[in-house]
């Protein structure tokens, strides 16, 4: 599929391709940031450098295509923007339809461990949120360095429970990147007597020889960090943004770590009782008198308080 005659019109050659480039890119790891369609177009050589001016114009010419309906809106993600709202419905009968279709056993109770999913930036929650919704497993976005109450209310609930505590972790694979996982988040951990194994699931040394140099900068670029010569001891003189990591590859390593810490037989059982239990819901739901509507001493209640 291309951009035809009259979408294109007015577009340059060299806009036309990275349009139709992404379009297929996106196809493949949808949902994405601009940011990582932004990589996966500069590995194919049609971006220059991933400098602000370059995925300026990606942005830009993605806005167009969806525009146009070229490219669907929903294969583009931005979670910073996301709108927050109360939950509200028009009437009873909405909010139990909603219940029956909402409730979900917490799988996790019966595992051996508690699992968690952290991440540096919160600019991936978009991209994994499939994979959040079907394990149901908690999500955390450190921003950066992650802020003294919320390590200590980890560490409180790592004691509260006898269980191990693993949490993946998606970072860059940069001075701060590293440092986060390797050294601040376990050291502080402890501090507040927290028992956290963390396991670092993104950007890992093998992705990263995987991804290649190319979309990878120098770490000289970050001699204002106070971990430069942390990094450049332990780990070189490269650096990879999380976002050059595909966001298909970074869910295909997610899951596997879930995957592979789940005991499959605990959750088959507790996934055949959720299924008994939603039928029961459903049984006592449908059965609640006046569902279809409220009994008439309410009726008149809201209609003697709705506005003239």
């Amino acid at each position: 599929m291309t951009v035809d005659s009259r979408r294109g019109r007015g577009k340059s050659l060299r806009n036309v391709e990275l349009i139709t480039v992404a379009r297929e890119i996106l196809e493949e790891i949808r949902p994405a940031s601009v940011r990582a369609a932004s990589y996966q177009l500069f590995n194919r050589k049609l971006l220059a450098s991933m400098a602000k001016s370059q995925t300026n114009r990606v942005s830009q010419q993605l806005v167009y295509a969806r525009e146009v309906g070229f490219i669907p809106w929903e294969w583009i993600v931005d979670e910073t923007r996301e709108a927050e709202r109360v939950a509200a419905w028009e009437n009873p009968a909405d909010f139990v339809e909603t219940v029956k279709r909402s409730y979900r056993r917490d799988h996790w109770a019966d595992q051996p461990i508690r699992l968690e999913l952290w991440a540096e930036k919160g600019t991936v929650r978009s991209t994994l949120q499939q994979l959040l919704d079907k394990y149901a497993i908690t999500f955390r976005v450190m921003h950066g360095y992650g802020s003294a109450t919320t390590l200590h209310d980890i560490a409180d609930v790592s004691v509260s429970d006898d269980r191990p505590f693993v949490a993946l972790y998606a970072g860059d694979w940069d001075c701060s990147g590293l440092h986060m996982s390797q050294v601040d988040l376990p050291s502080r951990l402890a501090k507040y007597g927290g028992r956290v194994e963390i396991v670092r699931v993104a950007l890992t040394e093998e992705q990263c020889r995987a991804i290649g140099n190319k979309p990878s900068f120098s770490v000289e670029t970050k001699r204002g960090d106070k971990r430069y010569s942390w990094f450049k001891e332990h780990y070189g003189d490269r650096c990879w943004e999380l976002d050059a990591l595909s966001p298909v590859d970074l869910r295909k390593a997610v899951e596997h770590e879930i995957l592979n810490r789940i005991d499959r037989a605990a959750w088959d059982r507790s996934a055949s009782a959720e299924r008994v239990e939603t039928e029961w819901l459903a049984d006592i739901l449908n059965a609640w008198p006046g569902i279809s509507g409220l009994p008439i001493k309410y009726e008149e209640r809201l209609e003697g308080s709705a506005p003239e």
